[in-house]
């Protein structure tokens, strides 16, 4: 491996000089020198040793992102934001994915030690209910942001308003003349309330919509929990007209279970998402969903974090974004006429 001793010998300068020059610090550098340097760096291939380099001023310019499921479109949107955001401000990212394990999540921080990141971004998780990977962080003063993660009150965290973006998307099919909603959904995020499925009971019981506990049905958030349960209720002959759904991936599966049995969406079923993932266009009908701005959230999430790295000062701690309706295809207004005949069915 060419070092900059070899480059320094080649030549004919200062070991410093060099070093300088290659860090982009071409003050008290001649032009000659810097192109000479610059020039011989490149005939011997030189590759700068980032793991020295930071054993010299303690920093690799990298930070870790640990998502506990990168085949949600979702995290993948999200992670392209964090990426794109880091990239700009010089640092590399090293993501990390812990299929909603929380052996793996542990076995990531530890690598982010070993391998001394300057910081993390960490997602919440739909299974795991211990904070020791955040306490292992804090135990080391890694910096971290947290997405839609409950922690303690020392944390820097960004989330959506899980609870309000349920309630808005349930109170839109109320609006358009439901009052037998279903909701299907996966469990809560690391181990805390289901926000989701509180936004879809607080908006029925402020309508004053007594809540069928028979329509409702928790599993995880990917297609299979969709089609599970929305075939379940169909084939039982639970009367409902509409279904709100915990995320896309289990609305494409209600889609499919209503398709599946015969029906249509939405003449004979509504169905409405959560996220707005890039593939809600490409269905049909086209979904009409809960829009999380994962970009903004990324983005923000590196702020926070590049501000913790450099010591900093932060204005917000938590910061919380408010998710909004989309309105496509998947949602049918219907009359009190309507509701009637399918309970006659």
């Amino acid at each position: 491996m060419v070092t900059i001793k070899d480059i320094s010998r080649e030549a004919g300068v200062s070991t410093a000089s060099v070093s300088k020059v290659l860090n982009g610090d071409y003050k008290n550098v001649s032009e000659e020198t810097k192109n000479k340097i610059l020039r011989i760096s490149r005939e011997l291939n030189y590759r700068p040793n980032r793991l020295a380099r930071s054993l010299v001023n303690n920093r690799t310019n990298i930070i870790g992102l640990i998502i506990s499921d990168i085949t949600n479109p979702y995290f993948a949107e999200l992670a392209k934001g964090i990426e794109h955001r880091a990239d700009t401000a010089g640092y590399k990212l090293i993501l990390c994915n812990t299929d909603e394990n929380e052996e793996k999540e542990r076995s990531y921080i530890n690598m982010t030690l070993e391998y001394n990141l300057d910081g993390v971004i960490i997602t919440g998780s739909e299974k795991s209910s211990s904070s020791s990977s955040i306490e292992e962080l804090q135990k080391y003063n890694i910096p971290y942001v947290s997405i839609d993660r409950e922690q303690g009150d020392d944390d820097y965290r960004v989330y959506v308003g899980n609870l309000e973006g349920s309630y808005i998307a349930t109170e839109s099919i109320i609006k358009n003349g439901h009052t037998k909603i279903a909701f299907i959904g996966g469990e809560g995020m690391h181990g805390s309330r289901n926000l989701r499925l509180e936004g879809y009971l607080k908006a029925l019981t402020e309508y004053g919509i007594e809540p069928d506990h028979s329509l409702i049905k928790i599993g995880n958030y990917h297609m299979e929990t969709g089609y599970q349960y929305v075939k379940f209720l169909i084939e039982n002959g639970s009367e409902f007209t509409a279904v709100v759904c915990g995320n896309d991936l289990i609305a494409f599966g209600a889609l499919n279970a209503v398709k599946d049995s015969g029906l249509k969406c939405p003449e004979d079923i509504s169905i409405i998402g959560y996220d707005d993932i890039y593939l809600t266009e490409m269905t049909e009908p086209k979904l009409t969903t809960i829009k999380q701005p994962s970009a903004e959230i990324g983005n923000y999430a590196v702020e926070v974090l590049l501000k913790l790295m450099k010591n900093e000062p932060v204005e917000e701690k938590v910061k919380c974004f408010v998710p909004y309706l989309v309105e496509r295809d998947s949602v049918k207004r219907i009359s009190p006429e309507t509701q009637f005949v399918w309970e006659m069915l």
